[in-house]
C-alpha cells in the first residue's frame, strides 16, 4: 500500500498513555478449586480447556503460567515457568488428569502460599501480576462457623493488603451461585481485577480469553458477517474460534481454497472439544471466510506495524467516573499525523455490558477527530457490572478493531448497624486504592417523612475510611443516604449517591436499620449523567460528550491540584448556598434584626452614661 510510506512524527513523551504493541512480561498464575463439588459443577473439565486456552494464547517467552490447586492443602499442578511448547505439552498431560475430591476449600493457605512462592521464569522488570482463582465454593475449613470466619477476615485483612501492596491483579470466577460473592467480589475489586459468576462451564472459555486481553492487549480484525479482511500489513494472525464439540471449522482463504488444519511450515493448530486456535504466518491478503463456529465468540487477532492504540481504561471504573479515551493509528510505533491518511479514517466506540455468555450493546458512537487523533469523553455509566468497550478503525482498504474489558462498581461500599438500643452506625469504605480519600468527601443526607432534608459531615477516620454515629430517638422513621463527592489518584472527580438505608426505633425496641428498596426511586431518575447532576446508581445508557473537531479534550492530570482547589471551593460555596432553606432564612433574618437592636440598644447606653459622666464633671468643676 503506497499510503504507508508516509512520513511520520516522533511519538511523544505521552506514548506512556497508550497500550502498547507488545506489554512487558506478564505472570499468569492460576489457582483452581479442587474441592469435590467441582466435579458437578464442572463436569467436562471445561476449566482444564480454559488453562489450555491461556497457555496458547500466550506468546511464548513472552510471560510465565502456573497453576496450582487447592481444597484441604494446596498444591503444585503445573510449576511456574515460561510459556513455550514445552510448559504447553506439559499442561495439556496435566490438566486432564487431575483429581478433585477434597472436602474442604482452604483458600487462606492458597493465597498466602502464592505470597510466599518467588517468581519464576524469565520475567523483565517491570512484568504484570494477573492470577486467576476458579471456585464454587466458600471458605471451608471446619465445621466450626466460627473458625471460618476468622479465616475469611484474614483473606479480607490482612492477604488482600499484601496483593495490593505487590500490585497483583486476582480475578475471580464464580462457578455456581453458592460461592461466597461479597468476599470475590472484594478481593478482585481492591486489586483492579475482574469478577465474575460464570452461568454455564462453557462461558469459563470466554471470561479467561478476557482476562487475558485485558492482561495483554492486541489488534483484532473484525468481522463483517463470517469474513474479515486481511491486509499486507498482516505479519501473522491468529484466529480463535469457539464451536460445538466434534465440530470442525471452516477456514476459506482468499483464493477459495480451504486451509488445512494440520501444523505446516506457516501454521500451527490447536484443537480442543470447545475451540480451535489457529495461527497463520504471512497470511495472504484479501478476504478469508469462517464457517461452522460461533462469531459472537470468536476473534481474529493480529501482528501488525500498521496498529491501532488507545488510551487504557483502568480495570475498575467507579459509578459516574469520566472515562477518557483517545485513539491513534500507529506505523511501526510512531504515530501516523498524515491528513491524506487519517481522512480516510472513520473510528466508532462500541459499549457492551457483559452479563453471562450475553452481550448487550449500551451504545455506539463515532469519534471526532483532534490533532491527529480520535477522541471523547464517556459520563454517566451508572449500573454496575462488567463491559467491553470495543474500537473499530476502519481505514477503507484496512480495518483494526481493540477490545478492552472492564468493571463498573461503585466507589465505596456504605453500610448501617445498630449500636446499642439507641444508636446507628454508619460506615463508608472505598472499594480500593484508586480513591483518594484525603480529596474525596461524604455528607450524610437524611429524609424525615414530612418532607424535611438534612446533611452532615461524614467524619473521616484516619486515612481510611468514613464513619458516623447517629443517634435514634423513639417514633423516628428517617431514610439516610450518602452523597460522595469523589476524586480519584489521577484528578477526576465524580459525584455518587449511595442507595437509602432506612432508620427506626419503636418504644421498648432497639433502633432497627434496613437497607432500602430503591427501585421505585430510580425509576424517577433516568436522566443522562452531567457534572451538575446528582445520579443514583440506575441502569440507563450513558451519556457521551464527544469532543469536536477544533476542541481538545481536557487533560485531567494537568493542573490536577489548581483543578481540585477550585472545585473544592466551589463545591463548598454551593453546598452551604443550596443548604439554606426559607425557615433559615426567617431565622437568620430575625437573628440579624435582634442583632441590630442590641447594637442600637447598647450605643444609647453608652450615649446615656457618657451623658451622665459629662454632667458629674460639669458639678465637680463647678464646686
Amino acid at each position: 500500500m503506497k499510503w504507508l510510506k508516509i512520513n511520520t512524527v516522533l511519538l511523544s513523551a505521552a506514548l506512556s498513555l497508550w497500550g502498547p504493541l507488545s506489554q512487558a512480561d506478564t505472570q499468569f498464575r492460576v489457582i483452581v478449586d479442587a474441592s469435590g463439588s467441582m466435579l458437578i459443577s464442572d463436569p467436562d473439565k471445561l476449566t482444564s480447556e480454559a488453562l489450555r486456552l491461556m497457555s496458547n494464547l500466550a506468546p511464548e517467552e513472552q510471560a510465565t503460567l502456573g497453576i496450582w490447586l487447592f481444597g484441604e492443602e494446596p498444591r503444585v499442578l503445573l510449576p511456574e515457568a515460561n510459556v513455550n511448547k514445552v510448559t504447553k505439552a506439559k499442561l495439556a498431560s496435566y490438566v486432564d488428569s487431575y483429581v478433585t475430591q477434597d472436602v474442604e476449600t482452604d483458600l487462606e493457605a492458597i493465597i498466602k502460599l502464592l505470597l510466599e512462592t518467588p517468581d519464576s521464569g524469565d520475567l523483565a522488570s517491570g512484568f504484570n501480576r494477573h492470577w486467576i482463582l476458579v471456585t464454587d465454593g466458600m471458605v471451608d475449613i471446619s465445621l466450626d462457623e466460627a473458625i471460618n470466619k476468622a479465616s475469611r477476615d484474614r483473606i479480607l485483612n490482612e492477604l488482600t493488603a499484601k496483593l495490593e501492596e505487590r500490585g497483583i491483579h486476582l480475578h475471580t470466577i464464580s462457578m455456581t451461585g453458592y460461592t461466597d460473592k461479597a468476599l470475590l467480589e472484594s478481593l478482585s475489586l481492591r486489586t483492579n481485577a475482574i469478577h465474575t459468576e460464570v452461568a454455564l462451564p462453557e462461558d469459563l472459555l470466554d471470561v479467561f480469553e478476557r482476562i487475558f486481553t485485558q492482561a495483554a492487549p492486541v489488534d483484532e480484525l473484525p468481522f463483517d458477517g463470517n469474513r474479515f479482511l486481511v491486509d499486507d500489513a498482516i505479519k501473522e494472525l491468529t484466529l480463535v474460534v469457539f464451536h460445538e464439540s466434534n465440530v470442525k471449522p471452516l477456514i476459506t482463504k482468499p483464493d477459495a481454497s480451504t486451509l488445512s488444519l494440520l501444523n505446516a511450515q506457516n501454521v500451527s493448530v490447536s484443537t480442543s472439544d470447545h475451540y480451535t486456535l489457529i495461527t497463520v504466518r504471512d497470511p495472504d491478503a484479501g478476504e478469508w471466510q469462517v464457517s461452522n463456529v460461533d462469531l459472537e465468540r470468536s476473534s481474529v487477532r493480529v501482528i501488525t506495524d500498521l496498529s491501532a492504540q488507545a488510551t487504557k481504561v483502568a480495570p475498575v471504573i467507579f459509578v459516574n467516573e469520566p472515562i477518557y479515551s483517545t485513539i491513534g493509528l500507529f506505523q511501526s510505533d510512531v504515530m501516523i499525523k498524515d491528513d491524506d491518511v487519517l481522512n480516510l479514517l472513520k473510528v466508532t466506540q462500541t459499549l457492551k455490558q457483559l452479563s453471562g455468555e450475553t452481550e448487550e450493546s449500551i451504545y455506539s458512537n463515532e469519534l471526532a477527530r483532534t490533532n491527529g487523533q480520535f477522541k471523547q469523553r464517556m459520563v454517566g455509566i451508572t449500573e454496575p457490572g462488567n463491559y467491553e468497550l470495543v474500537t473499530l478503525v476502519d481505514g477503507k482498504t484496512f480495518s483494526r478493531q481493540l477490545s478492552q474489558y472492564f468493571t463498573v462498581h461503585p466507589a465505596i461500599e456504605f453500610t448501617g448497624a445498630s449500636q446499642g438500643d439507641d444508636l446507628v452506625v454508619f460506615t463508608a469504605k472505598p472499594v480500593n486504592l484508586k480513591l483518594n480519600v484525603l480529596r474525596s468527601n461524604i455528607k450524610l443526607e437524611f429524609s424525615y417523612g414530612n418532607g424535611t432534608i438534612e446533611t452532615e459531615e461524614m467524619p473521616l477516620i484516619g486515612q481510611g475510611y468514613w464513619e458516623k454515629v447517629i443517634p435514634v430517638s423513639v417514633g423516628d422513621n428517617v431514610k439516610v443516604r450518602a452523597k460522595l463527592v469523589g476524586m480519584t489518584q489521577t484528578g477526576l472527580r465524580f459525584d455518587y449517591r449511595t442507595p437509602s438505608w432506612s432508620l427506626s426505633r419503636e418504644a421498648g425496641h432497639p433502633a432497627v436499620v434496613t437497607l432500602e428498596n430503591n427501585a421505585l426511586e430510580a425509576d424517577t431518575l433516568m436522566t443522562p449523567f452531567s457534572s451538575e447532576q446528582e445520579v443514583a446508581p440506575v441502569s440507563f445508557a450513558p451519556a457521551v460528550s464527544v469532543v469536536e473537531e477544533a476542541q481538545e479534550i481536557e487533560d485531567p492530570t494537568e493542573n490536577a491540584d489548581t483543578n481540585v482547589v477550585e472545585t473544592s471551593q466551589m463545591e463548598k460555596i454551593r453546598d452551604k448556598a443550596n443548604s439554606i432553606t426559607t425557615r433559615d432564612w426567617i431565622m437568620y433574618g430575625a437573628l440579624n434584626l435582634g442583632g441590630i437592636l442590641i447594637i442600637g440598644s447598647g450605643v444609647l447606653l453608652y450615649r446615656r452614661m457618657k451623658s451622665r459622666k459629662s454632667t458629674k464633671r460639669d458639678n465637680l468643676d463647678d464646686v
